[in-house]
């Protein structure tokens, strides 16, 4: 390799239970590493317009599990952790919005396991098997995770699931604990963090709104943006927040993330 080219420093974690991947450019005298190079060639404007592009048909493009029509004019992609108790409370916020807003918005659930939380893993890998059987079966799950989050331990979360899951109505239960055994869909869970950490995604919950990311808000606020998205003649671009108005922040912390120590 010649002595004038950048190299290529590429880090990742052999723990596929605590998933890391780092990558570096590092100059040619050896003397300067950077996240970024930038090709002066390029229009910084239009590869911004093209990685939006991207993001937001990964986002949202895939059998992921959903709520709601496909053809709504807003959509809302949440990047959860079920162990997260922030997750647990948008969740909440989002069974309150979704019936209000109707036909209006379709949401699209993606799988974000933090490696801080042990049993948030196998509870993704158990809900996508559920998935596997029906969306339905996927909600309902979903639902029961969080409404007993505080029940759950990494040795009980694997058979309260399946035992809640023996229960559903029409859903196999041989196939869904050959789902689980055999890790059938650890690699669906993988594909969704390897997509959020590669967008730069690095807290639960992490919130899209017609592919522009929000902070965390209050239902009232979400519903009216969702209504304001919606109206005829709108382009579906989220309007911009202002402090302590419709889509502002709510408090900070009030999101899992693996720097913090707490959860």
């Amino acid at each position: 390799m010649s002595s004038t080219c950048y190299r290529k420093l590429r880090f990742t974690s052999q723990d596929s239970t605590r998933p890391f991947r780092l990558e570096l450019y590092v100059s040619p005298d050896f003397r300067f590493l950077t996240r970024e190079l930038l090709d002066s060639r390029i229009d910084p404007i239009e590869e911004a317009r093209q990685k939006q592009q991207a993001l937001e048909a990964g986002l949202t493009l895939g059998n992921f599990p959903a709520l709601g029509p496909p053809n709504a004019p807003v959509t809302l992609a949440v990047f959860s952790d079920f162990q997260c108790p922030y997750c647990a409370r948008m969740a909440q916020t989002l069974k309150e919005v979704l019936p209000a807003a109707g036909d209006r918005v379709r949401l699209v659930y993606r799988y974000f396991p933090l490696p801080m939380h042990p049993w948030a893993r196998p509870a993704a890998e158990a809900a996508a098997c559920a998935q596997e059987q029906g969306n339905n079966y996927f909600w309902t799950l979903h639902d029961f995770i969080f409404e007993h989050q505080r029940e759950f331990t990494p040795d009980s979360i694997g058979p309260k699931l399946t035992e809640q899951a023996a229960g559903l109505a029409g859903l196999g239960r041989d196939r869904f604990t050959s789902c689980l055994a055999n890790k059938k869909t650890a690699a669906k869970v993988q594909d969704d963090v390897a997509f959020a950490t590669a967008n730069g995604i690095n807290a639960t919950p992490t919130l899209f709104l017609n592919g522009q990311q929000i902070r965390i808000v209050a239902s009232e606020q979400l519903l009216t943006l969702i209504r304001e998205l919606s109206e005829p003649g709108q382009k579906g671009v989220v309007p911009p927040m202002e402090p302590g108005g419709k889509g502002a922040p709510a408090p900070a912390g009030a999101e899992c993330a693996p720097v913090r120590k707490d959860h």
